[in-house]
């Protein structure tokens, strides 16, 4: 069945607009998806899919192609089986350190600081670049630890019925305050 519906687009070529191959049963993406350059709406929702096929990025707007619309809910793209991290000890260089220190004092307004910051604007540059850890709220100039957290997508967004979970990036800056995240954040590590 999902053989037919792709070469009816095939035969459609460069004005195939559209293509649904929800619940096909389908194991991977189609690679004749790159011979559709007029391609605008995927659907490729509760398949079997296991990841993300290489001709995709042919279709995205980073290419100057025209896919707007790309549904992939209910494919396993995810590996959801948690893996144990290794426990080490945080050693921070002395430009982490210092960069914590003072972009913390910042933080709670340290007047001393706050005047004297505005004197180096090289240091001012480094420090632009911290971010804040999700759990203990401290600032953190190198990323420790890149997570995900999964939640409940808003009422007012254009979205898939089907979509359950959006993933959030959320970044922390300790192994100790990775021990204490909440169950609904994962580790992302490749393995």
């Amino acid at each position: 069945m999902a053989e037919r519906l792709l070469i009816r687009a095939l035969k459609g070529g460069k004005y195939t607009k559209i293509v649904t191959l929800n619940e096909k049963k389908v194991t991977k993406m189609p690679s004749v998806l790159e011979r559709l350059p007029g391609l605008k709406t995927l659907d490729l929702q509760n398949n079997l899919i296991p990841k993300v096929c290489p001709e995709i990025s042919t279709l995205t707007q980073f290419q100057g192609l025209k896919l707007k619309e790309f549904y992939c809910e209910g494919n396993p793209l995810f590996l959801k089986q948690p893996v144990n991290a290794v426990k080490q000890e945080d050693v921070w260089s002395l430009q982490e350190t210092a960069s914590r220190f003072i972009m913390n004092q910042l933080a709670a307004k340290n007047p001393f600081l706050m005047q004297a910051i505005k004197w180096y604007p090289q240091v001012r540059s480094i420090l632009s670049q911290g971010r804040k850890c999700a759990i203990c709220g401290k600032y953190f100039l190198t990323t420790w630890l890149e997570c995900v957290k999964f939640f409940p997508p808003s009422k007012n967004w254009k979205i898939s019925r089907n979509l359950q979970f959006v993933p959030l990036r959320v970044l922390i800056c300790s192994y100790k305050c990775f021990n204490q995240r909440d169950p609904n954040l994962f580790g992302i590590a490749q393995v």
